[in-house]
């Protein structure tokens, strides 16, 4: 049974209590009333009413009694659409868990794939020699790449001083081949790591040079002889493609009912609160 069919349920028993609650109320008003008149008139008939003022008693503390239990029964249903409300948080705050820990993983899978890729050696000869044949070799090696890991949008070549010498679709986006980064963090973070196994990633934007998508950005520095401790000599960055990533994410990994989905939004916030996903694509980038 669905978490919608749950609530529908609930939703009736609670109107049948509340109809329930105010029939039995207006009853029990009735008869203490009733029971009230019994006992003055027992009382005016004196000695020969005694008999009919003890009943008359016991019905207005039967009333009392009815109109208790109504308001207990008022009190268990508030009990129940907490518990179910409490419920509900923990299922989706479980699915808000689930969400971050596939997204760390799929991130954490783009770092190793940039500072392992940083290191093929058509790349480093390419940085090396800066010359045509093999630069263009280097652009062959990043188009068979990406062919297979189709999450980026593009993998690029940088020059040292921030000049992008090669990327892996250059028909497709033909302003990055030949434009400069070197103002980029991404690029500036690569440059200035000391070691093989560092990397650097830039806040989600949408990237002009890419059609205005939203991207992230992952980059570590290329370095001589591919050596862990090697000089750098260039950057390769990875364009992740986040815009259709995080859009399944939020969409598809989400397991909620149509009708539940017709009052929710699902939304990812990086570490500034700013919107980076959302299930109907509003606000993106916003606080």
């Amino acid at each position: 049974m669905s978490r919608s069919s749950i609530k529908e349920i609930i939703t009736k028993v609670e109107r049948r209590i509340d109809a329930y609650r105010s029939e039995n109320a207006r009853i029990s008003s009735q008869i203490t009333i009733l029971s009230l008149n019994a006992t003055i008139e027992a009382a005016r008939a004196g000695e020969a009413g005694r008999g009919f003022g003890v009943v008359a008693n016991e019905v207005r503390t039967l009333a009392s009694q009815a109109a208790t239990a109504s308001e207990d029964l008022g009190s268990l249903r508030n009990e129940l659409l907490q518990q179910f409300t409490e419920r509900e948080w923990d299922r989706l705050s479980d699915t808000a868990q689930t969400l971050v820990q596939l997204i760390v993983r799929n991130l954490y899978e783009r770092t190793a794939d940039v500072r392992w890729w940083a290191t093929d050696e058509a790349l480093v000869h390419g940085l090396e020699s800066l010359e045509g044949p093999a630069l263009r070799h280097a652009e062959e090696r990043l188009s068979l790449i990406n062919r297979f890991y189709s999450v980026y949008l593009n993998l690029v070549l940088v020059g040292a001083k921030g000049e992008v010498l090669a990327c892996s679709r250059p028909t497709q986006f033909p302003k990055v081949v030949g434009s400069n980064v070197s103002r980029s963090l991404w690029f500036r973070n690569a440059m200035a790591t000391t070691a093989g196994d560092q990397y650097a990633v830039d806040d989600i934007a949408n990237d002009g040079a890419h059609d205005g998508r939203l991207v992230a950005v992952f980059a570590t520095a290329v370095r001589q002889a591919a050596k862990v401790d090697g000089k750098s000599i260039g950057v390769l960055g990875v364009v992740f493609d986040w815009e259709t990533q995080a859009r399944t994410i939020v969409r598809k990994e989400v397991t909620m009912s149509a009708e539940t989905w017709t009052r929710s939004r699902v939304m990812l916030l990086d570490n500034n609160l700013r919107v980076i996903a959302s299930s109907d694509d509003k606000g993106l980038l916003q606080p």
